[in-house]
């Protein structure tokens, strides 16, 4: 099967500074691809790259062309990005067929093509509703629409997420899902790493501009945490400096807030929690909740952040 996505010894410089260091990659017609890493990890400079809006090196070959920078993009992959890039003061259906006339669709296809394009969206009854009186979910949706009229083999969705509401969120990461299923390659860059991790066949973890794992988010998650579980507490207040001595021998580190602690763990969960509560003698009523769980994407991240490896 030939790759929708082939990638070889891509590169992007910003003068000295090697901002994506050589990364190769296939993706395959329906595969949903998460892109994740921390800040300044690469991933905007590998999206950029894509769409030949920033010079670099290396082969990029979509549906079997091969793409060079000012050139035959367009036709070969959509971007659905993180803003709403549509005209409020026109119709749903205007937009599109504006979109589609810079896009150089021929003319006597538009029609049909917004059309398809506003049914796999879910939006077909919302053609002639102006974009100002939509929902920001359903303007989503729209842009979605925009990405995908002229049948790209690879479509990027470029954190579209960011700063949305869950069910605005979710109605994108559905539609990504559904575009996968009827046969794109999709790229989801994304800070929403529980979603990735749900949702994604396979998920390219990048950090410092390298390509630290290419894989199923499952077998990631193994080869990282063989083993081990993730103990998260929740105090009803900020821990004590009494509480905090009671912790250090379980090497508690402080999540995402003053009252959240986790710690990783090879002991069995019983042994664990009953040895921990017993640290803790008459101070357990400042213990909210206590949860063990297999580490996810969140606790790999914050492992990638701190160290800048996997393991």
């Amino acid at each position: 099967m030939t790759p929708a996505l082939h990638v070889k010894d891509l590169t992007v410089s910003y003068g000295s500074h090697q901002a994506l260091h050589p990364l190769e990659l296939d993706v395959l017609p329906g595969e949903l691809i998460g892109v994740i890493g921390p800040n300044g990890a690469g991933k905007t400079s590998f999206i950029k790259a894509l769409c030949g809006v920033v010079e670099h090196n290396g082969q990029i070959d979509i549906d079997g062309t091969r793409v060079i920078r000012h050139h035959n993009r367009q036709k070969l992959l959509g971007l659905v990005p993180q803003d709403i890039g549509l005209y409020p003061h026109m119709s749903t259906k205007e937009n599109l067929e504006c979109f589609a006339k810079i896009m150089g669709l021929p003319r006597s296809s538009i029609k049909d093509a917004v059309s398809q394009a506003l049914e796999a969206v879910e939006m077909s009854g919302k053609a002639d509703v102006l974009v100002s009186q939509l929902s920001g979910g359903m303007k989503r949706r729209i842009n979605v629409a925009a990405a995908i009229m002229h049948d790209p083999k690879l479509i990027i969705f470029d954190e579209p997420t960011a700063g949305i509401d869950i069910p605005a969120r979710d109605t994108v990461h559905r539609l990504a899902r559904k575009l996968a299923e009827q046969g794109m390659a999709v790229l989801l860059v994304t800070h929403e790493l529980e979603q990735a991790e749900a949702l994604c066949d396979k998920v390219l973890i990048l950090s410092e501009g390298k390509k630290l794992a290419f894989d199923a988010p499952a077998k990631i998650l193994e080869a990282s945490f063989a083993g081990l579980r993730e103990v998260m507490v929740r105090y009803a207040t900020s821990p004590t400096e009494e509480s905090l001595q009671a912790m250090k021998p379980f090497e508690f580190s402080q999540a995402e807030h003053p009252t959240i602690w986790t710690a990783m763990t090879k002991a069995s969960e019983v042994s664990f929690v009953s040895a921990f509560m017993t640290a803790f003698r008459n101070g357990d009523q400042l213990v909210r909740e206590i949860s063990v769980r297999r580490p996810g994407l969140t606790s790999l991240m914050h492992r990638i952040e701190k160290t800048g490896a996997l393991r």
